[in-house]
């Protein structure tokens, strides 16, 4: 039997608790391997992702109080005094898309490559996300 509700939803806190202590253990190993290391290449891909983790925490914390305290609400309304300046930026990320699949394509070097990859999947991320509020409006 599905649970209820308030069980479902202290279930799911209680998961992303659950999943805020792994991003904090991810922020202390990232943290640890950049101290045994003087690598660059090492080092920069450490604290990508710790700052991602980071980050993560900080939006499960969001959701976590958006479900325990009080909920989100967003109107169309709200969002189309700001559409204009999300289409304009959303623009602007793509653009960025391009250039660094432009770079990309151009570039023959593994480390270089690995980091325009990251570059190219995070712009792609900023998109999705703006294009979740295109289908809200």
């Amino acid at each position: 039997m599905a649970k209820a509700g308030p069980e479902r939803i202290e279930k799911l806190v209680n998961t992303l608790r659950d999943w805020q202590k792994i991003e904090r253990e991810a922020v202390e190993s990232c943290a640890q391997i950049m101290e045994k290391t003087s690598n660059p290449l090492i080092r920069q891909f450490m604290e990508i992702i710790r700052n991602d983790s980071v980050q993560h925490h900080r939006v499960q914390q969001f959701l976590i109080d958006s479900l325990t305290k009080e909920q989100i609400k967003l109107t169309p309304e709200e969002l189309g005094e700001v559409w204009d300046e999300i289409t304009a930026h959303d623009e602007a990320e793509r653009k960025t898309i391009e250039l660094a699949k432009e770079c990309k394509k151009e570039c023959r070097f593994f480390v270089q490559r690995a980091l325009l990859d990251y570059l190219i999947i995070d712009e792609e991320k900023h998109d999705h996300i703006l294009q979740s509020l295109e289908e809200f409006k």
